[in-house]
Order: structure tokens, then sequence, then C-alpha cells
């Protein structure tokens, strides 16, 4: 028996619409998952009998293979959203389930409709515009009761009144349907988009060794719903999702915390080839379970399953996916689906060791399948990051990074992590900000979720004279993911670059207070404060960087030279520190002269960078360690050179 595509199911103050796919409580929508809503259809359709197991899954999954313990799963769930009711559903054992409510059924039929109740029928036939037929009767009976009126004209008049009438309903109904059509197209602009975050998903393995399977499959998650409606749906980025893993927060406590409304959250298990992975999507302020579902299968077929999950989130939030961007790519082999996780796990670690890693595992994710998009796109990525820290040499990250975005461009127009990490490669490689910014933006365009393309854009506007759109992209990429610590010290950075100094030392000093090993801020804040000629604190920061950054006799070094000798003392013996232990960054060398009072060295240190077109180049101009510079005319040449060499590259 298929499943009922109209009519109205009614059970106590339930109410059942296969219509308009409905299941409401006293007027009230039920939240459940598009398949147990169909589980309920199919039962309430067969009130009394036995359902067998083998009959639901052929009814609710016709084309699909799926184990009965994923129908005992959306069963379960279904109990939930019956609340006290849950006994309606009663488990036959060993043959399937019986739903023994009283179901009071209204099935239409030749325009009249048939209510049936406890197995009695009695059709109750209604007219069609009833209001307007009357209205018609009524004026026809007038004018034949009208002196001097013949049968003709009055059978003339009665049409044209009746025509009249039927038009004037027409319009009246087009009139209140476009009232509110346009009420909720107002509601609609007017609505913020619908919020959510991908809470990292349990590793069940048993094997900490396995981590990179569950962490992947959150990531893909992300990704997956950054597909739905453009401006429809907030997902919240990797780094906050991931800063909540083993928190031991509830629910509750983690929405409220990132400021959404849902949150989905999951497990994976692994047994040898076979993969167990489950997922719910929770509303955060009542805990309620909209929508849950799992899988059972091999692991060659956990995207599949994955792509499966973001339709039926994006369903179940009567959203939808974008249309002109294709369905994710299934890898042609589960090798390299499973490098392309591995490489995301080490990618994310943002170490030397963990990018290195990176490359050798999405290199081994490409070689197995020449197609895979997302993997030559986070292969990109991998060899800008490597350059930018000096881990790799300038033109290597950058020829290499640039053959990887085309190529995952070439196997996914649509993709937007490829043309963020060739807007980030345009930039920082071969400074050329305009061609940059084409391609960033059109990374926005295709995923406005993106937080990368985002911050990486508003580094680029930082180095374009242009902080305020800077600033805007900035905080947009922050409310995206708000626990990302880079974001939060890069805001700093931008408000340090537009000489802004209490506001940036502000910012990035809650960063390291929430975080003391984040090397990164206290960069940032040793510049600040070194600007600032608030040597006390400069030096107390340069004392972190060497903590996190130098061997222990180096950090020593560092502290010695300053108690004998002073500040500009400490930063030469930083530079040797960091010459020990290469690689090092031509600008950073430039800063520390420029602190130190040697603007000639500065000078030639930054020369030397131009030379060897190291990216770090591209933030001079913004830099206030550089101020002192701008006067000088080998400077002025200096920046000429820059854009002329940026002019040459577009």
């Amino acid at each position: 028996m298929p499943l009922p595509l109209s009519g109205l199911y009614r059970f106590d103050e339930f109410e059942v619409d296969p219509s308009k796919r409905a299941f409401l409580r006293n007027g009230t929508p039920v939240l459940i998952s598009p398949k147990a809503f169909e589980v309920l259809l199919y039962l309430v359709a067969n009130p009394g009998r036995v359902v067998t197991k083998e009959e639901l899954l052929q009814a609710v999954w016709p084309d699909s293979f799926v184990e009965e313990s994923n129908l005992a799963q959306h069963v379960s769930w279904l109990r939930k959203g019956l609340v006290d009711k849950s006994n309606y559903i009663v488990t036959v054992p060993g043959r399937g389930y019986q739903f023994t409510a009283q179901v009071r059924t209204e099935v239409p039929a030749d325009g009249s409709r048939f209510i049936i109740s406890e197995g009695s029928a009695s059709p109750v036939t209604e007219p069609v515009f009833p209001a307007i037929s009357g209205a018609s009767e009524s004026r026809a009976v007038r004018e034949v009761a009208s002196p001097g009126a013949t049968t003709q004209p009055v059978k003339k008049q009665h049409r044209v009144w009746k025509i009249l009438a039927v038009v004037g309903a027409v319009g009246v109904v087009l009139l209140v349907v476009g009232f509110f059509n346009y009420r909720k197209l107002a509601y609609a602009r007017l609505r913020p988009p619908v919020s959510i975050a991908v809470l990292p998903f349990a590793n069940q393995t048993g094997d900490p060794a396995k981590e990179y399977l569950s962490d992947g499959v959150t990531e893909e998650m992300i990704n997956g719903l950054a597909r739905v409606e453009g401006d429809k749906l907030k997902v919240i980025g990797r780094t906050s999702a991931m800063s909540f893993k083993s928190s031991g927060k509830s629910v509750a406590e983690i929405t409220k915390e990132l400021g959404v409304e849902y949150a989905l959250e999951g497990s994976v298990k692994e047994e040898g080839n076979h993969l167990h992975v489950t997922a719910e999507l929770i509303r955060g302020d009542n805990q309620t379970y909209v929508w849950a579902d799992s899988f059972d299968g091999d692991s060659e077929q956990i995207l599949e399953f994955e792509n499966h999950l973001t339709d039926a989130v994006a369903r179940s939030l009567s959203l939808t996916l974008l249309a002109e961007k294709a369905p994710e790519h299934i890898p042609i082999s589960n090798e390299a689906h499973e490098a392309y996780l591995q490489g995301l796990y080490f990618l994310a670690q943002r170490s030397n060791s963990g990018l290195e890693n990176a490359l050798q595992r999405f290199g081994t994710a490409v070689a197995k399948d020449p197609q895979y998009a997302r993997a030559y796109a986070e292969l990109a990525v991998t060899y800008n990051l490597l350059g930018q820290f000096g881990w790799m040499s300038t033109d290597e990250a950058h020829s290499q990074a640039r053959a990887a975005a085309l190529q995952a461009i070439a196997a996914d127009s649509k993709l937007a992590e490829a043309y963020a990490a060739l807007g980030f490669n345009s930039w920082f490689y071969e400074w050329n900000s305009r061609a940059g910014e084409d391609e960033l933006l059109q990374a926005i365009h295709l995923e406005p979720t993106n937080v990368d393309a985002r911050h990486w854009y508003a580094l680029m506007l930082m180095t374009s004279g242009r902080p305020a759109e800077a600033e805007q992209q900035m905080r947009a990429a922050l409310a995206l993911d708000p626990k990302a610590l880079i974001l939060r010290t890069n805001l700093g950075w931008l408000h340090y670059t537009n000489r802004q100094y209490p506001l940036a030392i502000q910012e990035m000093e809650s960063v390291v207070q929430q975080n003391p090993d984040f090397l990164t801020a206290h960069y940032k804040l040793w510049w600040a404060y070194s600007v600032t000629r608030d040597t006390p604190q400069a030096m107390q920061e340069l004392l972190a960087v060497a903590r996190l950054q130098f061997k222990t006799d180096d950090a020593k070094k560092i502290a010695t030279a300053y108690q004998e000798h002073g500040y500009a003392a400490a930063l030469e013996a930083a530079t040797v520190a960091t010459h020990e232990d290469p690689p090092y960054l031509l600008v950073d060398d430039a800063r520390r002269l420029s602190f130190a009072g040697e603007q000639k060295a500065s000078l030639q240190q930054l020369k030397h960078a131009l030379d060897s077109r190291e990216g770090w180049v591209i933030f001079v101009e913004s830099d206030p360690a550089f101020d002192a510079l701008r006067s000088d005319p080998e400077y002025v040449s200096l920046v000429h050179e820059l854009h002329t060499s940026a002019a040459s590259s577009r």
C-alpha cells in the first residue's frame, strides 16, 4: 500500500495532513523528521492493523535498502513526538507495529468530503462559491420581477451579473493572496537567518587514532550545510564548533553561548570497514529533538550518507540546497576519502608537522581520485599556509598552491574553498589585490558562510587602505566563528594597522587571557606595545614569544640581554635566536630592526624581502612599525616597485 498523498487524519488532539506534510498537536506543529512523518502517516492510515516491518520499509523507503535498526530509531523519535500518547504505537514482537488510537479520517472524493469515523462514512456535499452563487440567484429573481422586462434580457443580464460576480470574487481572492504573500515576503526579508552549530561528532571507535574520522564527519557536515540557501542559514565555523569538544556542556549551554537556534550532534563507530553514524538535530531553547537519522554500512558510503543528512537537516528547517551547486562529489575510493579526512585533521593543527602531514594526505587523496575537487582545494590551502609561515619557499608555495586551486576549480567550478585559496594566493604571493578581491568575492558569493574567504578578504582590504570594509568582513567572519582566536587576534591587528592602539591592545589582551599559549596574539601585542613605546609591556610579550617559539636557552639569552643592555639588545638576541632555528621571515627581521631604531638596516631587509618576493611585503604599507621610513626616498622607491610588481602580475 503506497503512502496517502491527501486527506486528513485526526486522533485525540493530533492531526496529520499528508498534503502539507504537517503533524500538529492542538494546532501547533510537532517537529519530527521527514521519514518519521512518513512512518506515522502509514500507521495512522492503517489503524488497528499490525503493519509489518517489511511493509513499512517498503512504503517509506521504496527505493533504498535500510536496516530495521533505522526504522526502530524513527519509531523511537516518533514516540517522543507523541509525548504522553507514545503508547499508541505498539511494538508487536517479531512482526511490526500497531497504531491503537481511534483515527478520524477525512478523505476528499469528487468535490465532496467523506467523513469517516469509527468505520462509518457519510458524504457532506459543499457547493462551489456558495456566496457568489447565492448573490447571482437573488439578483436574477429581482430582474424577473421588474416591470416591462422580457425573458431574453433577463437571461442576458443574469449571465452578465454572474460573470461580474465571479470576476469580482477572483479579484478579491487575488488581493487577499497578494496581501498575505506580501506580508510573507516582507517577513522573510526581515527575519534573520536560521542559525545552527554542528557540534563535534563523538568518536566511539574506541581508538584515539581514529579521531580524524569523527572530526572529518563534523567538518564535512559544516561544509555540506554551507550549500543551503545562501542568506537563510548561518552555520557556525569549525573552530568554534570544535572548541566544545569534550567540554561536557549541554546543548542548551552551547547554543546559548554561540547564539544559535539549533545544534546538530552525533557519533561515529567503526568496526572493520563497517560504520555506524548517528545524527540528531536539536532545538537549543527547549531541547526538542527535531530530527534524527542513522547510517549503517560500508565506509565507502559515508559521504553519500552525509549528503543525505545535509538535505534532511535543510528540509527539517524548511530550507533547500542551492540549486546551482552540484551535490558533493563522491570519491571513487574509500582510500581517497580517508586520506582527505586525515588531511583535514592535520591541517587544523596549523603546525609545521601538521601541515606537512596534511600535504601528504591530500596528495594521496587526489592521486587516488583526480576529480576530488575539495581535496585539491585543501591542498592549495596547505601550500598557501606553508609559504605564509615560512616553512616552504615562496616560489614553491605560490606555484603549487595556485596549480592545486585551479585544478579544484576545473573539477568543480562552484567550490567556494577553491576560489578562496586562489584569492589568497593572488593577493599574498602575487601582491595582486584586484585579482585576489575578485576571487575572494566569488567565494563569498558561492558560500556566504565561508569563514576563510571572509577572513582573508578582510586582510586583503586591510592592506588596500580600506579599513572600514576590512572591519566589516572581519566581524562577519567572527559572527560565523565567534570562538576563533585567530579572528579576534586579527581584529586587534586591524585596529593596530588603523593606529587605534588602545582598541588593538584590548582585543589581543583578551585573547591571551583566554589562551596564554596563543603565539600569534603575543606576537602582535609585542608589535603594538613596541610602536607605542611601552617597552616593559613590549618586553613581556617578546619573552612570551620566546617562551613559545624558541629554545629555553635562547629565551634566557633574550631576557639576560634586556636586563644587562636594554630593549635593543633583547631585539638583537631575538633575531639571532630566530636565525639559529630557520626558517625565518625577512619582514619580521625588518620590523625588529625598526623597533631597535636601526631604520637603514630595516629598509635593507625590506628590499631583500621584496627581491625574494616574500608574501609578507604586502603588509609593509599598512604596518605602523615602518612609519619612520615613510619619508625616506628609498622606501618610496620600494613601495613603487611593489606596486609595479603587482601590476605586472595582473
